[in-house]
């Protein structure tokens, strides 16, 4: 394990070595991956990191992951982290480059921040080396605003115990937290992406309601909720496909750019309706099959500040950072409220439920995991992926689909650890558009994660909104890792109507013959359900995984 002594002397020799060739190392010729190579794994290598993996530690315990090509994945360069979790990022750049120059700055941070949880971020070209506070939602006006330090490399020799700081083994021991500054103003600026980005649903759907009502005064309340959250679910389902590279990149943008060159002469919904028809083809899912937005008049100059708002540079958010949990944690508050419209305004206000019971808990990743370890993982102990086919994991109430994410997630981990260790049951699967590789990298195909999804996701729920956002967020957790643009036109997400029903869970149709037995007054969008829920429940083994009380049922 290096100590300080000796990366002082390993950064003496990369000084030494820099110094010598400045010149060569400061021209265009010297491309930002040879500094990698000569001075950024060095450097870390110095502070105990294990670059190169010589551990041989499996993918998902790696103390750095190296972005090979961060150019076509828009990843920062290096993670660094401690047993799995990301202490921090670090950008590299040729030191040709202007490490001041305000993009290079805004994207290094908007990925960190988007994170979540990832507090900093390291702008170097070894020539300089800028440490930023990264839980600081990243502002254009003031890009600097979180520079912890910023060291040009003849600065180094007197900072020794700074730098050191970043080693890993004083990682480990916690310094990083030590370095964020604790000033009034510092936590003043802490708004995190899952704060921020509810501001931001909550003001557009407040917007689009407004304007969707005053176009289409025929529009009932209820129909008014799900135009307005079935155009945001597919805004933003587009545009978190775009970033993580399955969609082709800037699409929505790209129509906004159409839209204005023709002189705003048609209405943009006529272009976002071919890009619907075009994914829906490509996807399947239930998120864009024929709906009543598409047909709603809608201000297109509203549509094109929304769009243009999830673009950089207005744009902080990097969706291919934000994980599908922390947008369920986003979501389940966003349920907590509902478009209202009275003779004088239309707003979005909290549901009268929620405001009695002192708002929306969102129920911590945490508490999901060790529920889906003791249920799920309880039940499909020791099964192969045949035997699990059979089983139904059911949640009667699944709100944002918190639960049912977990137990997906749980579910992926089980089948890929099983065909990793069963590489004969590997060659079965469908890896009809993937190229073959090599086991440590092996990933279950989409196809298969689609089948897991069919066959063993289930929910209810009785806001409707709440059944759309769980399908939203199941299908970006089935299309999650994926590597590249998709096939076309090959339906490759199951449809999830027969999974995740609208519907109160608790009540069935018989039980309005006896009204008086209600315990609470029947109202109109009560929709109760009768077991069996789904096709085929009475022939398999259901899994009930009754999440708020941390319960399970193994019938």
């Amino acid at each position: 394990m290096p100590d300080v002594n000796l990366f002082k002397e390993k950064l003496h020799e990369l000084i030494t070595k820099f110094e010598k060739d400045k010149t060569y190392y400061l021209s265009r010729g010297y491309l930002e991956a040879q500094v990698r190579i000569d001075f950024v794994n060095p450097f870390f290598k110095a502070l105990g990191w294990d670059i190169e993996n010589k551990a041989q530690k499996p993918p998902h315990e790696r103390d750095v992951v190296v972005e090979l090509s961060p150019e076509t994945t828009g990843r920062p360069d290096y993670n660094f982290r401690i047993n799995g979790s990301t202490k921090f990022f670090v950008e590299a750049k040729a030191p040709s480059v202007a490490l001041d120059d305000i993009n290079h700055i805004l994207q290094a941070k908007s990925y960190a921040w988007s994170t979540k949880d990832v507090y900093f971020v390291i702008l170097t070209d070894f020539e300089e080396f800028r440490l930023y506070d990264a839980s600081l939602k990243p502002n254009p006006r003031f890009p600097d605003e979180g520079l912890v330090f910023d060291f040009k490399y003849t600065d180094y020799p007197d900072n020794i115990e700074r730098l050191w700081e970043l080693s890993k083994e004083r990682v480990e021991q916690g310094s990083l937290e030590s370095l964020l500054p604790k000033d009034t103003k510092s936590k003043r600026l802490r708004i995190p992406p899952d704060k921020s980005f509810l501001e931001d649903l909550t003001a557009w759907r407040t917007e689009l309601a407004k304007d969707i009502h005053k176009r289409n005064p025929e529009f009932d309340v209820k129909l008014l909720n799900d135009v307005v959250q079935r155009l945001l679910d597919r805004i933003v389902f587009i545009r978190i496909a775009e970033d993580r590279k399955i969609r082709p990149d800037r699409e929505l943008w790209e129509i906004v750019a159409q839209w204005k060159a023709e002189g705003k002469r048609k209405p943009m919904m006529t272009h976002l309706k071919d890009l619907f028809k075009e994914i829906n083809d490509d996807l399947n899912g239930d998120i864009f099959k024929p709906h009543a937005c598409e047909t709603a008049d809608v201000d297109s100059n509203l549509l094109s500040e929304i769009i243009e708002s999830l673009y950089f540079p207005k744009s902080r958010y990097r969706f291919d950072a934000i994980g599908v949990e922390l947008l369920g944690s986003i979501y389940e508050r966003y349920l907590g409220s509902t478009i209202r419209v009275t003779p004088q305004r239309v707003k979005v206000e909290e549901k009268p439920e929620v405001r009695k019971a002192g708002g929306v808990y969102y129920t911590p990743k945490y508490i999901v995991d060790y529920i889906v370890k003791n249920t799920v993982g309880k039940v499909i102990e020791g099964k192969t992926p045949r035997q699990i086919e059979k089983i139904k994991i059911l949640d009667p109430a699944c709100g944002s689909g918190s639960f049912l994410l977990g137990a997906y997630q749980y579910l992926i981990d089980y089948h890929l650890q099983y065909y990793r260790n069963h590489p004969k049951d590997a060659q079965t699967l469908m890896f009809d558009f993937y190229a073959r590789i090599n086991p440590e990298d092996f990933a279950l195909p989409l196809r298969e994660k689609a089948k897991i999804l069919r066959n063993n996701i289930f929910g209810v729920d009785i806001d409707p909104q709440a059944v759309e956002i769980t399908m939203m967020s199941l299908y970006l957790k089935a299309l999650e890792g994926e590597r590249g643009l998709l096939p076309r036109k090959q339906h490759l997400l199951p449809s999830l109507g027969d999974n995740i029903k609208c519907g109160n869970s608790l009540i069935g149709y018989d039980i309005f013959d006896n009204p008086s037995h209600l315990p609470f007054t029947s109202r109109e969008g009560d929709n109760p359900l009768n077991p069996p829920y789904f096709k085929g429940e009475e022939e398999v083994s259901t899994l009930k995984v009754r999440g708020r009380m941390g319960s399970y049922e193994d019938k």
